[in-house]
């Protein structure tokens, strides 16, 4: 397998293809129900918060016409000075709106992602096992139901330490480039989407009590695919009430992409 950028969005749409499935319609059903609880917890938290959203972005546009009059002559200069300046570059006010209201929606989608994994993270497994099984009509080896759900919460953990430690990082890095703008909206872009594709490629091979450190490490070898299926798992869970839907579908894309994708390319590895 050729790391393709295609492969990583046709794997989530593989992934909502599979939940059409009668065979798993019984494993889609508590995970759904958490991602609409917590859909509208977040959605209250978040219609609190546009309202100084919006102002701040108001001001931030705002191109009120500044009055000189009653000031000393130095003052009128430097105030038309700084009004000329304004104009000038008045677009690059619109640049920085637009990426803190764009930083603003990854902030929801990743808060979002990370509250409802650990939640199910559960149920994310029993839903990889069945997506397994009916593709290759093996299931993983058998597992006691209390060994599995301290199992999985425990790799829940792994991750998000792994999530929140490398995202400090990345946080620091965006700071020192604030001043650009865009570097810190592309970090964030591609460590959200580096997150998303290791939370949901993880389950599959978690159910075969594989290291994390493999997980990683697979999806190094095919940069394209792993960032293009994270990437549209965010872009899909920034569309309010689709993004209900979003983490079965990743779970099973995710499943069927290691079954059928990663694990053929890498046979001698992963057997």
């Amino acid at each position: 397998m050729i790391s393709d950028p295609t492969h990583g969005t046709k794997a989530l749409l593989r992934g909502a293809q599979l939940l059409t499935r009668r065979e798993l319609r019984p494993f889609i059903l508590v995970p759904l129900l958490i991602n609409v609880l917590l859909f509208i917890a977040f959605g209250i938290v978040i219609i609190s918060q546009l309202g100084s959203l919006s102002s701040y972005l108001g001001n931030l546009l705002a191109d009120a016409p500044i009055d000189t009059a009653g000031m000393p002559w130095w003052q009128s200069m430097l105030a038309a000075g700084a009004a000329w300046a304004a104009g000038v570059f008045h677009w690059l006010a619109w640049l920085i709106a637009l990426a803190v209201l764009l930083l603003f929606l990854l902030f929801y989608g990743y808060m979002f992602a990370v509250v409802t994994n650990i939640i199910a993270a559960p149920f994310n497994g029993f839903l990889a096992e069945k997506v397994e099984e009916l593709l290759t009509g093996k299931a993983p080896p058998p597992e006691a139901l209390r060994h599995m759900v301290l199992r999985t919460l425990k790799r829940e953990l792994q991750k998000l330490k792994y999530f929140i430690g490398w995202g400090l990082v990345i946080l620091l890095i965006a700071l020192f480039t604030s001043w650009t703008v865009f570097i810190p909206a592309l970090l964030s872009v591609l460590w959200g989407a580096w997150c998303m594709a290791i939370q949901y490629v993880d389950y599959p091979l978690d159910n075969h009590q594989r290291p994390f450190s493999e997980v990683k490490g697979l999806l190094l070898k095919h940069k394209l695919t792993t960032l293009s299926f994270g990437g549209t798992i965010i872009l899909v869970k920034m569309i309010p009430i689709v993004n209900i839907l979003v983490m079965p579908a990743a779970v099973a894309g995710g499943t069927a992409l290691w079954i059928e994708q990663l694990q053929q390319h890498n046979k001698g590895e992963l057997t």
